[in-house]
């Protein structure tokens, strides 16, 4: 009973949250942003593009993720692609961050391919970890060639955020050129690694996936290439959406440090599908990128696009409704893992309940 009410309470403050902060940041909404908004024409023909492009980086997506699938030896089809796929976009809307769908992808392929179980979680594994290099690729390129305001106060954040991102791609790609292209030494430093104190559980569970890849390097760098059009299209998207609103909302090159930025934040495992952190993020960038101030709310730019978020994921409920027993079975234990703890869900021995396995 005690269990069931803090299952209860938990998924209360899930939903919550992320409800009470998007309250908070309409309420800060100026009215003069308001009447703004009101007063002039919408260009629907914008938002309706802003939907096309954004379905089209989700297809991008689900196909990056088959690439990675096949090349691990396990047989998946773009169409089984696209329906898992959806269905796992589904899921990211009823828990923290992307947890929930990443997990019924791996234990669906897990269930189906039982001999192939720990290369289906790294596939998974290895796709988001693709996307968000590709986000940290996007926020370079777009520090790089952005020309942030004269003010000092308006600037302050982007030397520091430009530091940060330049310190993890530097790491992220020495780790990722040494596990995808290193010998067997790679693997005996693995091994090693796994057993130190603090990074040992890290090494543990981010070596193994990576390493799988050793033999296909061009698929990965592939996975690259496709991440960095998916997250392209998404700030193209919310651009879209922006220029639908507001006769003059910041830049495309502004929207390409904001949305990246804002998508990293999102992805964090906070709220379902980053909702409020999305909001809360662009509404900052919103008032320190662009050079020339604008009266557009980044708050209500940030909504819209959740809209159109939502609108791709009603597609995964016609993929849910006409799912079969294998695909329900393999998400009511994604949503019991989720609730348990997500990441730790995914790294027990419950992922395959009729034969134990890690899938680290």
């Amino acid at each position: 009973m005690q269990s069931t009410a803090k299952k209860y309470f938990v998924n209360l403050v899930k939903f919550a949250f992320p409800i009470a902060l998007v309250s908070f940041l309409v309420w800060r909404i100026e009215p003069e942003q308001w009447e703004q908004l009101t007063t002039q024409p919408k260009n629907y023909w914008l938002l309706a593009a802003a939907l096309v492009v954004a379905l089209g980086a989700m297809s991008m997506s689900f196909a990056r993720w088959c690439v990675l699938v096949r090349c691990q030896g396990i047989e998946l089809s773009m169409l089984e692609a696209f329906r898992l796929g959806s269905i796992g976009y589904l899921l990211s809307f009823v828990s923290a961050g992307s947890v929930g769908g990443d997990l019924f992808k791996a234990i669906f392929l897990a269930k189906r391919r039982p001999g192939k179980r720990v290369a289906a979680v790294a596939s998974v594994f290895v796709d988001r970890g693709s996307g968000m290099y590709g986000l940290l690729l996007l926020v370079a390129a777009g520090l790089l060639f952005s020309n942030p305001p004269a003010a000092a106060e308006s600037a302050i954040d982007l030397p520091k955020i430009k530091i940060a991102t330049a310190v993890l791609i530097a790491v992220g790609t020495t780790v990722l050129a040494v596990l995808i292209l290193g010998g067997r030494s790679i693997d005996r430093l693995i091994s090693w690694g796994s057993t130190l104190p603090v990074i040992g559980p890290v090494v543990k569970t981010i070596g193994p996936p990576l390493r799988m890849f050793h033999h296909h390097p061009f698929a990965f760098g592939l996975s690259i290439l496709m991440s960095l059009g998916v997250q392209g299209m998404l700030v193209i998207s919310m651009y879209l959406v922006a220029r639908g609103m507001y006769a003059s909302p910041p830049t495309l090159a502004d929207h390409f440090v904001i949305v990246p930025i804002g998508m990293l934040a999102s992805a964090l495992p906070i709220t379902p599908a980053g909702m409020g952190v999305l909001e809360l993020v662009v509404e900052t960038l919103y008032r320190s990128v662009p050079a020339i101030p604008t009266e557009a709310s980044g708050t209500l730019v940030a909504l819209v696009f959740e809209i159109v978020k939502v609108v791709m994921a009603v597609i995964g409920t016609v993929f849910y409704w006409t799912a079969g027993a294998e695909v329900r079975e393999s998400i009511e234990q994604a949503e019991e893992q989720s609730e348990e703890g997500g990441e730790e869900g995914a790294d027990s021995d419950e992922i395959d309940g009729a034969d134990p396995q890690t899938g680290s």
